[in-house]
């Protein structure tokens, strides 16, 4: 899915901000279609994450003095959104205002709103503009009185946090802030950081319960939480050593629309699986040399391509997440990926995979990811600078 982030971040960001790093992710059924775009200091970013551990040092619940904070219109004023500072004033938006603790950080939940055309800056895709989006604003503080880093500091994303609403009864992997086509602006403001995550409305699953995780890392953290099968009600994992609050979003139940929800969930990777089993494009740039890549074998790679970068992961949680970065790229253009070793490897698969990722086309050469199961179970990550090629023979092994 593209977003069309450099629209947005051109209305929303200063004049002397400039992109810092790539964002590039692939996670769960999305991992087709790798989302690519320039992360700034400031304003909207896409969805995405890194599994990342803390240590607990301790954890409680209550409301906090709610006055210190600014309320979710000033929040969406702050980011130069208009439309949405409008919607958190309305009759709709809920003011919530409850705060948790743990691992030395103070996570505030504001309020949230819902609705359809709320923002200045709608989230777009290969699907169209997703007008009919949900709002939530929180306020993250640490504990003991020292400022967050402002966005301009070196300090800042060094511990990140993944804020993502989850669905009662539904898989936290599959339905989170990353797959329900989320996204979040951030400022920090006398040294609180304040973010407003969007995603698709979850209004329509308001009978089945709704919650807002707050957990360290950028990606969501799976075990950090827990579903009852039966019931369908999470819960935060008391054994889990980092930051890991869980609010509950308190959304009425009659707002639910359960065809909706059913059609939603029927839908939400229709797309993608579509997309998986479609034949390439040969019309399409850039299809050529592709469609040799895709036929290439370990021995290939070696002889035709540069290597780059190579490094031996372990997997996590069933996920395989990693970053590098590419000097001939944007100036040196960082990327960060996640996605499901299940994703790229068949059940007990060792060897190359013939799963390959094209990080970057340029009119020469393409740079693609391509993967190995090693023996012990670690995955070798290596990035290639492959050269123009056609539909060339594979080299006999």
């Amino acid at each position: 899915m593209n977003f069309d982030m450099d629209q947005i971040l051109q209305q929303t960001l200063s004049p002397e901000q400039e992109p810092d790093w790539r964002l590039n992710q692939k996670i769960l059924q999305k991992a087709e279609e790798a989302e690519r775009m320039k992360k700034q200091n400031h304003k909207r970013i896409p969805a995405a994450a890194l599994v990342a551990a803390a240590t607990l040092m301790f954890g409680s619940i209550g409301v906090f003095a709610a006055w210190k904070y600014m309320t979710p219109d000033e929040v969406a004023q702050d980011m130069n959104d208009e439309g949405l500072a409008a919607a958190f004033e309305g009759e709709d938006a809920i003011s919530i205002n409850e705060t948790q603790e743990y691992g030395g950080y103070r996570i505030t939940l504001l309020g949230i709103v819902s609705g359809k055309n709320l923002s200045q800056y709608m989230m777009q895709d290969d699907a169209g503009i997703r007008e009919d989006r949900s709002y939530i604003v929180t306020a993250i503080e640490n504990v003991d009185g020292t400022p967050r880093p402002a966005v301009s500091d070196e300090a800042y994303g060094e511990d990140p946090f993944c804020v993502s609403p989850l669905i009662g009864g539904l898989n936290p992997l599959e339905y989170n802030v990353i797959t329900m086509n989320g996204g979040y602006s951030e400022d920090v403001i006398d040294g609180i950081q304040y973010r407003i995550v969007e995603c698709d409305n979850v209004e329509i699953f308001a009978d089945r319960g709704l919650y807002l995780s707050v957990n360290d890392g950028t990606f969501f953290e799976n075990s950090a939480y827990q579903m009852d099968p039966a019931t369908g009600v999470i819960t935060r994992n008391e054994a889990y050593t980092g930051v890991n609050a869980l609010f509950r979003l308190p959304i009425d139940a009659s707002k639910a629309d359960p065809a909706a929800a059913e059609a939603y969930i029927r839908d939400l990777w229709a797309e993608d699986e579509a997309d998986t089993q479609a034949p390439l494009d040969e019309t399409a740039p850039y299809a050529a040399r592709e469609a040799a890549i895709n036929s290439w074998t370990e021995e290939d790679f070696a002889a035709k391509a540069e290597l780059l970068e190579s490094q031996v992961l372990t997997p996590a949680d069933g996920y395989i997440s990693y970053r590098y970065s590419i000097a001939s790229i944007d100036g040196g253009a960082e990327y960060e990926s996640m996605t499901l070793e299940s994703l790229i490897f068949e059940e007990g698969q060792t060897g190359l995979s013939d799963y390959r990722s094209y990080v970057e086309h340029e009119p020469d050469c393409s740079y693609v990811e391509t993967y190995t199961r090693n023996e012990d179970g670690t995955v070798t990550l290596q990035i290639w600078k492959c050269p123009d090629v056609q539909s060339e023979p594979a080299l006999q092994s």
